[in-house]
Parts: C-alpha cells; structure tokens; sequence
C-alpha cells in the first residue's frame, strides 16, 4: 500500500520549475519539452495496489488508490481506468476498511492484468459527489497527480461506475468530460438533468439491469434517447431478467467494457465544440478549448436552442421539461487559422489555443456572432503552459495560450 517502498512516490515538480523560470527556455522549446515529458519512475514491483492522496483545501484530505497492473512499463503509455464503487452517496465518513473496497467492491479488478490498464479507485463519501462540495476538484487532482506517478496515455483515460458510481459517470460525461476518452455507467440513474449538447463530446455505453430495483430501466433508455437526438454516442447494453446488484452477472457486463474502450480514443483537439453551461463555477469552465462565463441578464439569441425533452425519473415517473432555455450555449468551429462561433446568453468566451489546430506563424482570426473580434498572431505563453501542464497534467491536450473575448 506505501508506494514509496515501490519506487512510486509522487515525484516533485522539480523540472518543470526549472523549464519555467529558465529564460533560456523558449515558449516553444517548453511545449515540445512537455508533450514528450518522461520523467516517470521505474516501480520496483508492479501488481500492487498503492495508497496516495490529494488535498482539497487546508482541512479536506482523501485518499485514494491506484492498481499498477503486472505489465506495466513506465516507457510506455498505458491506459487508465477510474472506477467508481456503489453505494457511497449516502455515507457522511470513510469507512475504517475503505482500503479493502478496491478488492472487495470492484468487479472490474480481475480485468486489469490481462487487459494492462491501471486502474485510479477513489476513496468515496458524501462531500465527493460530482455535484457536491469537492466533486470535480476531487476527481480532476486524483487524475492529475496519478499521471505525475505513472506514463499514463493521456487520450486513453476512461470513467466507469457502478450505482452511485454510474450517477457519477452520466454527471461527469453531461459537465466536465474533457480529460475522458468515454464513460461506462453500470446500473447508475441519472441525478440530475443532463446537459444533452455536451452529451456529444464523448461516448458513452450505459448497463441497465431490466429487473433493477433500485433504477428505473424506462429512466435511462428515455434519457438516451433524448441524447442521441442531439448527436450523442450514448448506446444501452440491456441485461434481461437481471437485478441491480452486477457481481453475479459481471461477465455480462465487463467483457463488454473492456472491449469497448480498446477501441475508443480521445481527440484532443476536435474542429468543432458545442458546449451549454446551466450554472458559472470555476471547477466547470467549459470543454476542450472552449471556455465560457454564462449570462444572467442578456437576451437569448436567435441561434439560442431550447427543446422539450421528455425524461422519465429514477422511479419511472414520465414528464416534460423546456430543455436549455437559461443555459449559456457556445457552437464553435476552427478551420484555416479561423475561429467561427456562435454564442448565446454568454458574457465571456475563453479559447485555448494549440498549434495542433493552428498556424501560429500566421494571424489567426476570431469572428464570433457574425462580428470578427480579434485578429493577430498568437504566441507562447510560458506560465500558461506551465500552470495548465502542472494542474491537469495532460500531454497531448496542451495549449500555449489563451484568447479571452468579453461579449
């Protein structure tokens, strides 16, 4: 459980600092520095659980727990699974034996060895919820500092989840699925209303127990169809006859997990964006490049989209809701060295730039509702490349700088 006995400490940032405030070191020359970053410890022993953990604020720290599977080299990007247990919504404590959680309430353990996938298994109480206190920052620090330990491909990182766990997946896939190449939910309801335009960015295979009696089965296939309406690759693995508790069925459910995300890849760097916020939070800032500030007193535009959406609830309870009506919403497109988007009920749009999309060496223009509202050549930023690289450690989603445009 102690990683510093397997060579597996969380290494300092000693050399990042250094590229940063080396004034040797161009903007350009950091940015190919970081996308070929390898300064990863070789552990002395792999099939091992490890215990590490991240602090929230001055009085919240939470441990969490990492499998290194057998062949696992640190030369080598490997894939990353975050597994969320059930039944932890509801508990204000960690229990005293929530190491014994990993092996004990996680089917998905036996899967790793022979698939090479490290596997991230959060620690789990009330306050961690997605939508509660410390949810994305929770999830967004545990992913984070696990890739400062171990080479982990970024564009390969995926999010599963059991019951609560499956509450979470569908929170994080609809609010923050940037750093996720796709999203397992295992018998897991929807808690809250979806953002159906960011259901898109990402797909996502959903498990319903037909004789689940916890989850209305109706609830998710209503959502889902709703979802693919708006573009999503939201597919449903129906399980007859089957009950919510998985484990006894699991070989229904994980072989076709696992066959699912071999498959599956992030595009760090996709040419379109479609992006609604219902809510300001600087934990959920936006998606991929596009970043927004949403408005509460403007106007929606006439591009504004708003549906009515029928849902079904976790008790099977059908109705209607007006869907998007207040939400900030951003349609963006990049094509030759220009932005294009479109924008409603928004009072600042954010766009990280990349020289993946663009031709830094030439002007790149920003027209945004039909206006043109930047043009000029963009450069390397040294602290934005080095402060976004040390908070997310993404190295193949890494941008240079940023365009900051008030509406």
């Amino acid at each position: 459980m102690h990683p510093q006995q397997h060579g597996l400490a969380v290494p300092e940032l000693a050399q990042l600092t250094q590229w940063s405030g080396d004034a040797q070191v161009t903007g350009d020359s950091l940015y190919r520095l970081l996308r070929s970053w390898q300064h990863y410890p070789k552990p002395r022993r792999t099939g091992i659980i490890c215990r590490y953990e991240v602090k929230l604020d001055s009085t919240h720290t939470v441990p969490y727990l990492v499998y290194v599977p057998q062949h696992y080299d640190h030369r080598l990007p490997t894939k990353l699974l975050v597994y969320y247990k059930g039944g932890w919504l509801n508990r204000k404590q960690l229990p005293a034996n929530y190491a014994k959680e990993i092996v004990l309430d996680n089917p998905t353990f036996r899967y790793l060895d022979e698939q090479n996938t490290i596997e991230l298994f959060p620690c789990l109480r009330q306050d961690l919820a997605i939508y509660g206190n410390y949810g994305y920052q929770h999830l967004q620090q545990m992913i984070a500092q696990t890739k400062r330990v171990l080479n982990i491909d970024d564009n390969r990182v995926y999010l599963s989840g059991f019951s609560d766990g499956g509450k979470t997946v569908f929170n994080v896939a609809s609010l923050t699925p940037s750093a996720f190449a796709g999203f397992y939910a295992i018998n897991g309801g929807l808690a809250s209303r979806p953002q159906f335009l960011n259901l898109a960015a990402r797909p996502l295979l959903a498990f319903i127990a037909q004789a689940d009696e916890l989850i209305s089965p109706a609830s998710v296939l209503a959502y889902a169809e709703q979802a693919r309406h708006f573009g999503a690759d939201w597919q449903v693995r129906r399980l007859p006859a089957r009950t919510h508790y998985y484990a006894p069925y699991q070989q229904e459910v994980l072989p076709a997990l696992f066959a699912h995300l071999t498959v599956v890849s992030r595009n760090p760097f996709p040419t379109r964006v479609t992006y609604a916020k219902g809510y300001n939070s600087s934990d959920l800032p936006g998606l991929d490049w596009v970043q927004c500030r949403m408005s509460s007193t403007k106007a929606p535009a006439a591009t504004h989209q708003v549906d009515s959406i029928r849902v079904v609830n976790m008790v099977g309870e059908a109705s209607r809701y007006r869907n998007g009506e207040k939400d900030g919403q951003v349609r963006a497109t990049c094509f030759n060295n220009t932005y294009t988007v479109e924008t409603s009920l928004v009072d600042e749009l954010t766009l990280y730039i990349s020289p993946v999309m663009v031709d830094l060496t030439q002007p790149i223009r920003v027209v945004v509702n039909g206006q043109q509202r930047y043009q000029g050549v963009v450069t390397y930023s040294k602290n934005f490349l080095g402060q976004r690289f040390a908070a997310n450690f993404d190295r193949q989603q890494l941008f240079i700088n940023e365009l900051i445009i008030k509406l």
